[in-house]
């Protein structure tokens, strides 16, 4: 009678998205394991992933309540409860969020909707990740809405939608200026050279924030600090994790994955284009920043969480300690 009781009980229920769980299992591994040299305390963010299905959702390793789900088993691979639900959000979102509970919890569709191959929604994880470690600093909300960007979107929809003036062919040229300062500067391999292409990046970066109002330049900074970082967040990680797939700890191959992540950043740089790519674009500058910064401020990490949410404090700070 128990084992009928324990078949009825599910029938009916989803099926548990099987080939997901391995994939968020070694993310949940890379941030727990390699992820607090990059950041220390990344390990320790609570990291609920919402896994949108076709008809249903996924919550893994839910960090309250999760008002609304059926639970449904412990995972074997992330030994986390999993809860699900009917399917709310697009198949091919990748965000982070308060979705449940009013708690930052990333978002994502598989890796056919999204990234494609299961390396890179691995590293997309990652990204998002970070964000839930931005989200979870303390006084996080209040610094954004001190910000002032919103205006008056309380839903965080304005972080997508902020007016900033993408085809004004002024501002676009002088942030491509910038874009091409900064793949220089990366490229530059020598201390001397550094120094001297640093410093014409630092022009070419007052430059541009000069084309923009007061209001404009906080939300490019704010972006090169939130999403730029991230994606930085996604290379760094990636080359934390060679000497994992090495060892045999992981079949992924990340030695290939961090080029990949590395050359796209310098390719976006090359082929910078504000007017087309939009907010994106702040990806690969911030990117670039914080690649710049591990090698002329080393400890930057330490300092990232106290600038006011902008990188120009970190640049602009000449010094290497």
């Amino acid at each position: 009678m128990m084992i009928l009781g324990v078949v009825l009980a599910l029938w009916g229920q989803p099926a548990l998205p099987l080939p997901i769980a391995p994939l968020i299992a070694e993310a949940r591994s890379i941030a727990g394991a390699q992820g607090d040299i990059i950041w220390p305390g990344f390990g320790k963010t609570p990291y609920p992933v919402l896994y949108v299905g076709k008809d249903n959702s996924f919550l893994f390793c839910p960090a309250g309540a999760a008002k609304g789900f059926t639970p449904l088993r412990t995972d074997p691979f992330t030994k986390c409860a999993i809860k699900t639900r009917q399917r709310v959000f697009a198949t091919n979102l990748k965000a982070t969020f308060p979705a449940v509970d009013g708690i930052s919890t990333v978002v994502i569709g598989a890796p056919a909707q999204t990234e494609g191959s299961h390396a890179a929604w691995i590293a997309t994880l990652l990204h998002e990740h970070f964000h839930q470690m931005q989200m979870s600093q303390p006084g996080y909300y209040d610094a954004v809405e001190a910000l002032d960007l919103s205006g008056g979107n309380g839903g965080g929809m304005w972080m997508l939608d902020f007016p900033f003036p993408y085809a004004d062919a002024h501002i676009a040229n002088a942030f491509e200026n910038m874009a091409h300062a900064l793949r220089a500067a990366l490229r530059t391999q020598t201390g001397t050279d550094l120094q001297k292409q640093t410093a014409m990046y630092r022009q070419a970066r007052r430059a541009a924030f000069a084309t923009l109002s007061p209001r404009e330049a906080r939300y490019g900074e704010f972006q090169l600090w939130q999403e730029g970082v991230a994606r930085y967040s996604e290379i760094a990680l990636a080359e934390a994790a060679i000497e994992r797939a090495r060892r045999g700890q992981s079949p992924y191959d990340y030695s290939a994955l961090a080029v990949n992540l590395r050359m796209r950043v310098l390719e976006n740089l090359e082929h910078f284009d504000l007017a087309q790519n939009k907010r994106v674009s702040f990806y690969a500058l911030g990117a670039g920043e914080a690649l710049l910064l591990d090698r002329i401020r080393p400890n930057w990490r330490i300092q990232y969480f106290h600038t006011d949410m902008a990188m120009g404090p970190l640049i602009y700070k000449a010094d290497a300690r």
